[in-house]
């Protein structure tokens, strides 16, 4: 790999103010007090799986040599190499946490050979357990537990007869005639290796500041790279690219900086590490367009490049093309938030430090607010909850959960067009459903705030975008039968589970006493911001108001808006203005017929529907605070199933 040069510049050459040297001191009691560690002993084991996993792999590139006719001598020669990335090769991995590994093998063993035999293999091993594989996505993958130790193993096909010890996979050459697949699969180590490289001048500080940023979005709801926010490399990137503008930089100055730049970067100008090179082996590289790397992309461009993080190794692509405009406001206020706490951190500790009151030993309480547990579950006053439901086999109904996880973020964008200001899904998987009906289920949350300027009419019917979501994503699965099945249920935030606030009892009243007092509030604020939105003719659609924005730095870009009829499918157009409906529909009416636009689908037998109705009353956080006396029903009925209505 030729020599890779950083593209920006430092912002500062010297060492920060000797104050951050005391401040350091509290990050560490912090650190030692709230961030994970794995023991010396966790740590031999996991490479003692990586161990086995080596022998297993290399016994099975022999194997698979050997019935395909190559001598014993030839056989061994083959050899075939297994590399780790992401946080277990940057040591930065929590208790627990799975290792990300690519066996490279010899174009004598194929990808079905890896599904097949080397499956069978690890089937028949006594300490492999949970074995799931996906073949059919873009990256496939085998995940199961060696040991106790979770692995997710990618597979490289290099058309090369032996792999040889001296293999580097970190030269760009190695990509050379390999399919996309492979590609992909490698580029894991690829990237990892290099930015290491890059920030090898100050490795320490590096891995103190991105712990402490896993941990943070960890808390507050912002890690997950497959529903929407941020995952371990799109940190990776972050905070070596706040390392290589800060080399000389202590972590807490780092860890100030990290959130006081991401605050304020004007995206979708990319966060880039090194300028991107095309080295012409046939992969698509982002940033070749010159408009690209000045974020000057036209609109259309913005659906995937939001927020750019570029990965530095060849070929360059967005590791952030999971962002969409929703959670893309969540993140940004994420990043506003901990700037603001650590502005505070700092302050506190200048006011002790001059007091002389800071005892680094019990200074970790400064740090505490910047990783204070998410307030997702008392922001909203009305929740979509989705439940993953199976009758069948586990592993059948994990399959299933795993497809429909990486889909839910469609069903957000999907959701955009209606008249709602937020739509917040939350990155984690409750293993209680709210509808307790099958035998395996498990359940994730979607925080809902209705956009009342413009909401008409008695409801809002969600019956159009869930037909879509199906027929557009569930319905790809390729085992789904009648005993998967996937429902939505509306819940205020009196009725949310206690599962969501804690374990215990103990922790559920104290958790939801600290809620209730956290929402009055909110309320209270939330009106005083209603009484000034009335006056004022912006947008008030988070997302929305981000995609301007982000259109604006992209070059002054317009967004299509509800009055731009040229650029407004007819099929949506009702769903991006309710106001647009002069009357509400009577489906009931003689010799009534659905118009384009429309509201609410037939809800004959022949259109299976799902009724998510939320009554024009509800206050859903920002209207009024009228009492729920009435629940909302949700009645649902998958496209799939072709359900009768009658006797439901």
């Amino acid at each position: 790999m030729a020599t890779v040069e950083p593209l920006l510049k430092p912002f500062e050459t010297s060492a920060p103010p000797a104050s951050y040297d005391a401040l350091d001191a509290t990050l560490r009691a912090f650190m030692a007090k709230t961030v994970p560690i794995e023991s010396d002993g966790e740590l031999r084991r996991r490479e003692r799986v990586m161990g086995e996993l080596k022998r297993l792999f290399q016994a099975w590139v022999r194997s698979v040599c050997k019935a395909k006719g190559l001598s014993d001598e030839l056989a061994s020669e083959a050899g075939g190499k297994l590399y780790t990335s992401g946080s277990y090769r940057l040591r930065v991995h929590e208790p627990g946490a799975d290792i990300d590994s690519i066996c490279v093998a010899p174009n004598h063993c194929t990808r079905e050979d890896f599904f097949d035999t080397l499956k069978a293999m690890l089937l028949e091993h006594p300490q492999v357990e949970n074995l799931r594989s996906v073949e059919t996505a873009v990256v496939p993958i085998m995940t199961f537990d060696l040991d106790g130790v979770n692995i997710d193993l990618l597979f490289a096909h290099l058309p090369l007869n032996a792999i040889p010890a001296s293999l580097d996979i970190d030269e760009d050459a190695v990509l050379q005639g390999v399919d996309e697949a492979t590609e992909k699969s490698l580029n894991g180590p690829r990237v990892t290796n290099l930015i290491y490289k890059l920030v090898s001048h100050n490795y320490e500080s590096f891995l103190q500041v991105l712990r402490v940023a896993r941990v943070w979005a960890k808390r507050r709801g912002i890690y997950s790279n497959k529903l929407g926010y941020f995952g371990g490399i799109n940190f990776n990137i972050l905070v070596a690219l706040i390392c290589q503008l800060f080399p000389k930089a202590t972590p807490s100055y780092l860890l100030c900086k990290f959130f006081a730049i991401f605050a304020k970067w004007d995206w979708p100008a990319p966060a880039i590490l090194c300028r991107p090179l095309d080295h012409g082996y046939g992969f698509e590289v982002w940033g070749q367009n010159a408009e690209q790397l000045r974020g000057r992309m036209a609109y259309h461009n913005l659906r995937n490049n939001l927020m750019p993080i570029v990965t530095p190794a060849y070929p360059a692509m967005n590791s952030a093309a999971n962002v969409n405009p929703w959670s893309f406001a969540v993140l940004r206020d994420e990043f506003a938030r901990g700037a603001e706490v650590c502005k505070r951190i700092v302050a506190r500790h200048a006011e002790l430090a001059e007091n002389g009151a800071v005892d680094p030993d019990v200074g970790g309480p400064l740090w505490d607010e910047l990783v204070e547990k998410t307030d997702f579950f008392d922001k909203y006053d009305a929740y979509l909850a989705v439940n993953v439901l199976g009758d069948g086999e586990k592993e059948d109904f994990d399959n299933f959960k795993g497809f429909l996880s990486s889909r839910l973020r469609k069903l957000v964008e999907k959701m955009g067009h209606l008249p709602l200001k937020m739509i917040h899904l939350f990155p984690k998987e409750y293993p209680e459903s709210t509808v307790p009906l099958a035998k395996h289920s498990c359940c994730y949350y979607v925080g809902l705030r209705e956009d009342a300027q413009r909401m008409t009419g008695e409801s809002l019917v969600l019956t159009h975008v869930w037909t879509q979501f199906w027929q557009d994503d569930v319905g790809k699965f390729r085992g789904l039968d009648d005993e998967l099945d996937v429902r939505l249920e509306h819940l205020t935030f009196e009725q949310l589970p206690d599962a969501v606030f804690g374990d215990d009892a103990d922790a559920v009243a104290a958790a939801r006493a600290t809620a209730v007092a956290r929402r009055e509030v909110r309320h209270a604020d939330e009106a005083a911001r209603a009484a000034a939105d009335e006056a004022d003719e912006g947008e008030t659609n988070a997302a929305l108001k981000a995609l301007d924005e982000a259109a604006k730095a992209a070059g002054g870009a317009k967004r299509p808006r509800d009055d731009d009829d040229d650029d407004v499918d007819d099929d949506v157009a009702h769903l991006v203005d309710v106001k647009k409906e002069e009357s509400p529909l009577d489906a009931t009416a003689p010799g009534w017929e659905p118009k384009k636009p429309r509201t609410i689908h037939d809800v004959g037998d022949d259109l299976p529907r799902l009724a998510a109705v939320i009554p024009a009353w509800h206050p859903l956080a920002t209207v009024s605070r009228i009492p729920r006396t009435t629940r909302v029903e949700l009645s649902l009925c998958p496209p799939k199933k072709k359900r009768e209505l009658a006797g439901k």
